[in-house]
């Protein structure tokens, strides 16, 4: 038996999920019963509901749905998506191709063992990038929830 009876103590704890639907069948009679008997209950959840009820009305922009999925996929928004994603890869490329060529072609004082084993770890993770990106590329074909918009 709950806490919770008609005599004497409030269900207020239990008045959001009677609402949302998650008490069980006994709870919700102890709340039915308790709210006819107590005004200070039976307003809290009018309140509750009315409260619920405006937040599903709200709406976060006053833009609707339609014109935002256009702005959102306008051809300037577009353009320079695919800019900064150029100027990312470019400048990642040649990042790792100077860090390549100072490793390797210049004097250090790392000897070749220690390049290899350096040499062997960013290489490792370089495959595992590529399996990786690989797998996710042939999943996208298929993937049945890319086009699902939230």
């Amino acid at each position: 038996m709950t806490k919770y009876s008609n005599s004497g103590e409030h269900v207020g704890e239990l008045l959001s999920g009677y609402i949302d639907g998650e008490l069980t069948q006994q709870e919700r009679q102890r709340v039915r019963l308790h709210c006819d008997s107590c005004a200070d209950c039976d307003s809290t959840l009018t309140d509750l509901r009315r409260l619920r009820q405006r937040i599903g009305e709200a709406r976060l922009s006053d833009k609707d749905r339609d014109n935002w999925r256009e702005s959102m996929d306008d051809t300037t928004v577009k353009a320079t998506r695919g800019i900064g994603w150029l100027l990312l890869i470019g400048g990642a490329l040649i990042g790792v191709g100077v860090g390549v060529y100072e490793f390797i072609i210049t004097p250090s004082t790392l000897s070749f063992i220690e390049k290899l084993i350096v040499g062997g770890v960013y290489g490792g993770m370089l495959l595992i990038f590529i399996s990786v990106l690989r797998q996710r590329l042939i999943e996208r074909k298929s993937d049945r929830y890319k086009d699902v918009e939230i």
